[in-house]
């Protein structure tokens, strides 16, 4: 889904939310600062500020609210706060806590930014960009996978040492590795928007797939093509396919025949009737064909099975 970006200006503000200004939070000739936070208890009441802000959990947990919604933050999640959103931050009490904050304005990343200069067309505003979104919008929390949390905490320490040590040229370092840590970000929440949507699309199809299967034990010993289940659930094969994967973790296929051969397993166990007989009633129609089958699924043929059954179908 794609969100319209919108240019970072100051809107009216209620008087109850506190307002924070680079000038004096940031308070370095660099419009950049990052640093460590850790305090117990207590809250940072809605505000909002003009500046983007970062933070990263290191330790312990807190809620963030924004648009009248509230996350739990815990180690490996981090948010992007664009300027002019509100959003609050709750601690929770007795609870040890240490985080990795970043501020900085724009033009840190982009020296040529301004708000109405149609910038759009600019390399360095594409980083900015990603994350010009209306609150409602804006992404409150983004939980790092593994691999991506070892790496934004390495790039984060890593500026927190060039911040601080201020050697020759580190303001173009701090830039290098923000830009980076953006993009990890960006990557990292595209990955979830669509694991998200894969999910959503998963939750409306479940009534239909769960009739799908339902239809398939019921009628497995009869001709069960995919074309005719297809056509009987109103799905195209493509998807159909995709989707039964994903909700049974095998194809249409090996679904069907293995829930045939399980028949036949208990059929040999139970009845006595022939192996001819139990091949053409669970759904086959070539007795060497379900014998090949039935011996690539058990490791035995049909006849050894039945002569046998009992102890092959205990170790087996």
């Amino acid at each position: 889904m794609m969100l319209e970006r919108r240019e970072l200006q100051q809107k009216p503000m209620p008087q109850d939310v506190q307002f924070y200004r680079a000038e004096s939070e940031i308070g370095t000739p660099l419009p950049f600062k990052i640093y460590r936070w850790n305090h117990a208890g207590g809250s940072i009441r809605d505000h909002t500020h003009d500046y983007f802000q970062i933070w990263y959990v290191v330790k312990g947990e807190f809620m963030h609210t924004i648009n009248n919604h509230t996350y739990r933050m815990v180690k490996g999640n981090i948010f992007v706060i664009p300027p002019y959103a509100v959003h609050r931050v709750t601690l929770v009490a007795g609870q040890g806590i240490d985080i990795i904050g970043l501020e900085f304005l724009p033009h840190f990343i982009d020296e040529q930014y301004q708000p109405h200069n149609g910038s759009r067309g600019r390399f360095d505003y594409s980083y900015l960009e990603q994350f010009m979104l209306d609150e409602e919008h804006v992404t409150p929390k983004v939980a790092l996978s593994g691999a991506t949390d070892l790496e934004v905490s390495k790039i984060l320490n890593d500026m927190l040492d060039e911040y601080q040590q201020a050697n020759r040229y580190y303001e173009l370092v701090l830039k290098a590795d923000l830009l980076k840590l953006m993009t990890m970000l960006v990557r990292e929440m595209d990955r979830q928007r669509n694991s998200d949507d894969v999910d959503e699309r998963l939750g409306k199809f479940k009534e239909l797939m769960t009739a799908a299967i339902h239809y398939i034990h019921e009628h497995y010993n009869e001709e069960l093509r995919l074309e005719m289940i297809c056509r009987k659930f109103n799905i195209s094969k493509t998807y159909f396919c995709d989707l039964f994967k994903r909700f049974t973790g095998k194809t249409y296929n090996d679904y069907l025949v293995d829930i045939r051969i399980h028949k036949a397993a208990a059929m040999l166990l139970d009845t006595d009737m022939s192996v001819t007989d139990i091949c053409f009633q669970v759904g086959f129609n070539d007795v060497p064909y379900f014998s090949r089958v039935f011996k690539r699924k058990t490791g035995v043929t049909p006849s050894h099975f039945k002569k046998n059954a009992l102890s092959v179908w205990q170790h087996s």
